[in-house]
């Protein structure tokens, strides 16, 4: 290179002096390769500059950094929900503090998603849990990586398995179909001219009737009623159920469940919530039955959102991706059968609990259904069922009220007994006698002032 320097200087007539420079620059050594051991020195710096200097370039290939799926089961509850937001209690937060921890990722990489290409298939909200969530990344795919990165979470998050997948594999892109489950108290079933009461039991009819009115939402719909932000024309609204359906119920610590189970291609914010309130609204006969076609069309409807406390990511689905990639010899299938039993325990043990021991609590779902009353849904839907709904839970509410206005009374009146009575006489006597003694003194001092008086 050095010397074709040299020649074009020549041709433009502008060197000074080249044999001066070849005197100070050694050509031929420049030109020469280097030596083996210059090689081997450069060689074990680049070593240690390894991404974030976490692992070295002569660690075996498991321990290289690998786009894998992971299967997570989490309890929502007492989370922010499921999306990493710094200074906010999320699952995520959780996630990546373990793996860093665990050295299945750097620091630098649990501070940048985009260094693992991390995404989440679904994205659950605030106190929604998961039994079969997926999320894909880049990770170091250690020894006992499964083990050591649940040393690290707390009871209520677990990592159930990791496979590893195709480089560009997208949890999100890549999902068919979702499957959520909604654990609903069954006195949400009851009709809106009684008083709800958690020793409810449902029957056979009522559960026909809310499969019956969970059809409606099968098929290809539009769904910009059951979300916020989406106008009636645009496509993403556009969503497809396979199916929803309700489940025979049972009895867990002294209440009653059903399970709501639905599988769609994907859902929008707050949708399936939306879905489940309105169908308890028309159960109870707050609503009537045509608002849920009407809710299709392009009309604005008020559609309560059922709490989020019952909602549960049962699964997730990669039919084609298992199609194309599962048995290709190199990937395996996730279709995560080696891990049913371990999901079945976490729900029994920690999601199905959890949501129970909060219902009974906080009372989350009686409270939300006294919010009912306050929805218009469609203008035709305000029949007279609900204006005597309204009547009698005002009537209940009067009636409260009073009970307590006479309660607090009785306790503020004085005691009646025949002591206290005495002592009430006695009391009154003795003021009477005070205020004559003082009258008496008043005139006496009166008197002796005129007495002086006349003297003067």
């Amino acid at each position: 290179m050095l010397r074709k320097v040299q020649k074009l200087l020549q041709q433009f007539k502008i060197l000074p002096s080249v044999t001066k420079m070849s005197e100070v620059i050694d050509i031929d050594k420049l030109s020469a390769k280097r030596p083996a051991e210059e090689k081997n020195e450069d060689l074990d710096v680049k070593k240690q500059k390894t991404e974030d200097g976490t692992l070295a370039t002569n660690e075996t290939k498991k321990h290289m950094k690998r786009k894998v799926a992971i299967l997570m089961s989490y309890s929502g509850v007492g989370y922010k929900g499921m999306q990493f937001n710094k200074g906010v209690k999320t699952i995520e937060e959780e996630l990546f503090k373990a793996m860093t921890k665990a050295e299945a990722v750097t620091e630098s990489m649990a501070e940048h998603l985009g260094k693992m290409s991390f995404q989440r298939c679904a994205r659950t909200d605030k106190g929604v849990s998961a039994a079969g969530q997926v999320v894909s990344m880049k990770m170091f795919l250690l020894d006992d990586v499964v083990d050591r990165i649940n040393q690290h979470l707390p009871d209520q998050i677990r990592v159930m398995d990791i496979k590893r997948t195709m480089g560009r594999f997208d949890s999100r892109r890549e999902c068919g179909m979702r499957t959520y489950i909604y654990v609903c108290p069954t006195f949400a079933f009851s009709p809106a001219e009684e008083i709800v009461v958690e020793a409810y039991r449902s029957n056979d009819e009522t559960i026909d009737r809310v499969n019956s009115l969970l059809k409606y939402y099968h098929g290809s719909k539009n769904f910009h009623n059951f979300t916020s932000g989406k106008k009636f024309n645009d496509p993403s609204a556009f969503r497809y159920i396979k199916d929803f359906s309700c489940n025979k119920p049972f009895i867990q610590d002294g209440l009653e469940f059903s399970i709501l189970k639905v599988r769609g291609q994907s859902f929008m914010l707050h949708q399936i919530r939306k879905m489940v309130g309105l169908i308890l609204a028309v159960v109870r006969g707050l609503a009537h039955e045509s608002v849920i076609n009407k809710a299709f069309e392009e009309d604005k409807l008020d559609i309560p959102k059922a709490p989020g406390l019952g909602l549960v990511l049962e699964s997730v689905h990669y039919d084609h991706y298992n199609e194309k990639w599962g048995s290709d010899g190199m990937h395996e299938a996730l279709t995560w059968d080696e891990s049913k039993d371990k999901v079945e325990a976490f729900k029994r043990d920690f999601i199905y609990p959890t949501i129970i021991s909060t219902e009974k609590t906080e009372n989350t779902m009686m409270t939300w259904l006294g919010t009912l009353l306050y929805h218009s849904y469609a203008n035709t839907s305000l029949g007279g069922k609900l204006i005597k709904a309204k009547k009698d839970l005002q009537e209940v509410h009067t009636s409260m009220m009073e009970e307590k206005s006479d309660t607090d009374s009785k306790a503020l009146e004085i005691p009646t007994s025949s002591a206290d009575k005495q002592n009430i006489d006695t009391t009154e006597t003795m003021t009477e006698e005070t205020a004559k003694n003082e009258d008496n003194v008043t005139d006496e001092e009166e008197r002796l002032q005129v007495k002086e008086k006349s003297a003067r």
